[in-house]
């Protein structure tokens, strides 16, 4: 008996260990997080779907957060936002949920291609950077020609 309250009082305390990291790694102790919002074109057309993506350059906030464009509009909640930083952003036509229906399909024996709409120099090796140093930057318009 002993043995079984010592093993579910362990779980108990990983769990609520690991939460706490969670919760103050998602924090950092900083409530200068903002949130952005914008518009993805392509050639001028509205990104019908996709993710926009932005990554830290910054090694000392190694921060890493996306929104997911519908319409040509992206979101990124303050909730979920951005520190101040310069930050590589990253664009693609494919997000999760076509991911997932690809591999649900593979998995019944069917073959669906996913096919990238945004041109190759706009993803992983994207070149397109924002400054959002300032804090002060709250939307930004990506126009990819």
């Amino acid at each position: 008996m002993n043995i079984h309250r010592f093993k579910v009082s362990l779980a108990l305390l990983t769990f609520l260990g690991f939460g706490y990291l969670v919760y103050d790694y998602a924090s950092q102790g900083d409530d200068s997080l903002q949130g952005l919002s914008g518009y993805v074109r392509i050639d001028g057309k509205p990104l019908a779907k996709g993710m926009v993506r932005f990554i830290s350059v910054d090694a000392t906030h190694p921060w890493a957060f996306g929104g997911y464009v519908k319409d040509g509009r992206y979101e990124v909640p303050a909730e979920y936002g951005l520190a101040p930083a310069r930050y590589h952003v990253e664009f693609s036509s494919i997000r999760n949920d076509d991911v997932n229906k690809m591999i649900a399909a593979r998995g019944r024996g069917e073959e669906i291609e996913l096919k990238e709409e945004v041109p190759a120099r706009y993803n992983l090796n994207s070149e397109v950077q924002i400054d959002l140093t300032s804090g002060s930057v709250l939307e930004a318009d990506f126009d990819l020609r």
